[in-house]
């Protein structure tokens, strides 16, 4: 609807100022690059702020402990943080092979690249957060990591890849096609 007032004419969200003869358009929008600043910095607060709202962990058969939505998310909405050590290659080797001789202790390290290197998260330890319980599936996840980078920190997040609704466990594809892991963990297979 339109509506004048004076020399202003309003439009919903377009404002026309006349100055002089001049017109200058004002918009109320968003530019896209404003809103993805806007979601990069509630993303971040969220990380900081270790965020894990709607997230319940159950148990979940042969697999363990898993997450379970207990709200619903969009599609890109962030999930929760896979929190854990960042460290280099060479000493997730390390500990990978130690964890391995290790009956008693699982393996939560998540392995990725950034500006052409290698780096692991290794979320072995117990820490009470839950991005590391999220459980895997190639065919039925439903979200995926992305990784955000601040003031040269690294963070790895899940977010949805589809929309998430209450009730559902949460999925998401570890990349792993090791054979003897899979032969080990039957449900990497699915």
């Amino acid at each position: 609807m339109t509506e004048i007032q004076g020399n202003v004419q309003l439009n919903n969200d377009i404002n026309l100022e006349l100055i002089g003869q001049k017109s200058i358009r004002r918009s109320s929008r968003k530019s896209k690059r404003s809103i993805k600043k806007e979601e990069e910095e509630n993303i971040l607060t969220k990380i900081l702020n270790k965020c894990e709202d709607g997230l319940k962990v159950v148990h979940m058969g042969e697999k363990g402990r898993g997450v379970m939505a207990v709200k619903e998310f969009k599609k890109g909405d962030f999930i929760v943080e896979y929190a854990g050590e960042l460290i280099n290659i060479s000493e997730a080797k390390q500990r990978e092979e130690k964890y391995a001789n290790d009956q008693d202790k699982g393996c939560y390290m998540y392995y990725f690249n950034c500006n052409n290197r290698k780096y692991c998260i290794d979320a072995t330890d117990e820490s009470g957060r839950l991005g590391r319980l999220v459980n895997h599936s190639k065919t039925k996840c439903n979200s995926r990591t992305r990784l955000i980078v601040h003031n040269d920190f690294m963070y790895l997040i899940l977010v949805a890849s589809r929309d998430i609704s209450i009730g559902e466990e949460l999925l998401y594809d570890y990349g792993d096609r090791n054979q003897e892991t899979l032969i080990s963990h039957p449900w990497l297979k699915s």
